[in-house]
């Protein structure tokens, strides 16, 4: 793999992922960055933060860098990014440091850059094509470039950025983590819009690819590599071209990997190419009832879940059901129905694995206005879920979703919390003690315009996202 060597007069950036070297090597956009900016002759290494701060190439300092470039996919990971400056002997406030200057991406990041605000130099708030140019400019000269947002200047309007053509780079670092980033992007965007998913949101519009521009790439991918390849998107078998995607890769023998589905546009056929590529579990996402999943805008009915958990089973795939508790408007009922159809998913499918999670209000979605429901609530109705199962189960902490809302939705104040746990000898425990004594209530409060996030524009405009809000209390509470 060939490498820009080391050059005094080379301007040094440090690609970062604040999370574990594998994560870091299943994320294709770290894959696509690593290339790119090689691409424009900069020297690169990577940092992870179970690496330390020293580069994986060549052991460089972290504090040797002109530039940390930091690609982030997961709120609580903010806690890393900073961990990973102080470590490495940086002063984590841009106000208080000279270089490295630091740079973040990521969804997260673009829904609501304010957490960060303290601790970035600059924030790429969008998709990476139609950004890069001015990452690259700012990365070469140090100075200011359009379509980039700078903190320092306090909140600015500034719009989410979204690629007109999808153009995906596939050169992949050979090492053996890898073998999880071999994914082939079959749409940008999702056609449906979910009142709760925030992805859903920030990447409109739907774009989907030419299916079979993307089976050929898959088929290069794995010629190249040995590996399953990976078909990704928010909501694969929305794709106009899914059907056919399947039956040609089933034809050609490749074996692929999908993610999850919307039960209500499987039928028997799909199910049966599913298998056909070698898929052997098959996941699924009814959240809740009937009647909450319609308004969250979940068109799946029980009768859908029913029928493809049967076929599932008929044909040997295990399914995974995912749940969450803790939604607006949520009756007693919901839940128990909830806990019924999981019941009988059973019978009719017998593998089931399930997955509960609590609901968590997320920026640039309607439901940014709604209070996150109290942590005994939450935890009550997990136990429900639990016994109605006993089965194969995962849950998502609530005081970990408390914590993950809390970062989400907070402004720049959020920033002292996130440097407090990160010199924290146990930054869990630094957060669990904040969540006790009162100071992240604001997530089980509602809250309304302005938001710290409100300078930020996504596809929809927020008096947009409040007529939708209002159409879910509508039909939700009745």
């Amino acid at each position: 793999m060939r490498r820009v060597a080391y050059r005094k007069a080379a301007v040094k950036v440090a690609l970062l992922y604040p999370s574990a070297y594998q994560v870091a090597m299943s994320s294709a956009a770290y894959h696509m960055l690593y290339f790119k900016l090689q691409d424009e002759g900069f020297y690169v290494e990577r940092f992870t933060a179970d690496r330390g701060p020293r580069g994986v190439e060549d052991g460089t300092p972290l504090s040797h860098f002109d530039y940390v470039v930091a690609t982030v996919h997961y709120e609580l990971d903010y806690v890393n990014l900073v961990k990973m400056l102080i470590e490495a002997g940086i002063p984590p406030r841009a106000a208080d440091r000279k270089r490295p200057k630091l740079v973040v991406g990521g969804p997260p990041v673009a829904a609501n850059p304010e957490p960060l605000a303290e601790f970035v130099d600059a924030v790429a708030v969008g998709e990476l094509e139609p950004l890069w140019g001015s990452l690259a400019q700012y990365l070469a000269t140090g100075e200011e470039a359009e379509e980039l947002y700078y903190p320092a200047k306090g909140p600015q309007p500034v719009e989410v950025k979204y690629a007109k053509r999808i153009e995906p780079d596939y050169r992949r670092m050979p090492e053996p983590e890898a073998a999880f980033s071999l994914a082939v992007e079959l749409a940008r965007g999702c056609p449906y819009t979910c009142v709760f998913c925030m992805e859903s949101y920030i990447t409109k519009p739907y774009r989907p690819r030419d299916w079979r521009i993307v089976l050929d790439e898959a088929e290069k991918l794995y010629s190249k590599y040995g590996v399953r390849p990976s078909i990704v998107a928010l909501t694969a078998n929305a794709h106009p071209g899914f059907k056919e995607l399947l039956a040609e890769a089933a034809r050609r023998g490749l074996r692929l990997s999908l993610p999850s589905m919307r039960a209500e546009l499987l039928d028997e056929e799909t199910v049966e190419l599913l298998a056909a590529v070698g898929q052997r579990t098959l996941t699924i996402a009814p959240e809740t009832s009937e009647r909450l999943r319609r308004a969250l805008g979940k068109e799946m009915s029980n009768e859908d879940v029913l029928r493809v958990a049967k076929k599932a089973g008929e044909l040997g795939m295990r399914l995974k059901l995912y749940l969450m508790v803790g939604l607006p408007c949520e009756r007693p009922e919901d839940v128990e129905e909830a806990a019924s159809l999981v019941r009988e998913v059973r019978k009719a499918a017998g593998a089931v694995s399930l997955s509960v999670n609590p609901f968590i209000p997320k920026p640039q979605t309607p439901l940014q206005y709604s209070a996150m429901a109290p942590l005994a609530y939450l935890k009550e109705k997990m136990e429900q879920l639990r016994r109605a199962h006993q089965g194969e189960l995962s849950f998502y902490d609530p005081a970990l979703g408390a914590i993950q809302a809390a970062i989400s939705l907070g402004g720049r104040k959020t920033a002292h919390h996130i440097e407090a746990a990160a010199v924290s000898q146990s930054p869990l425990g630094y957060w669990k003690r904040a969540l006790k004594s009162g100071a992240l209530d604001y997530v089980f409060k509602p809250r309304d315009e302005p938001l710290p996030w409100s300078h930020i524009r996504g596809f929809y405009q927020p008096e947009e996202l409040r007529r939708r809000y209002r159409q879910f209390l509508e039909q939700a509470c009745g």
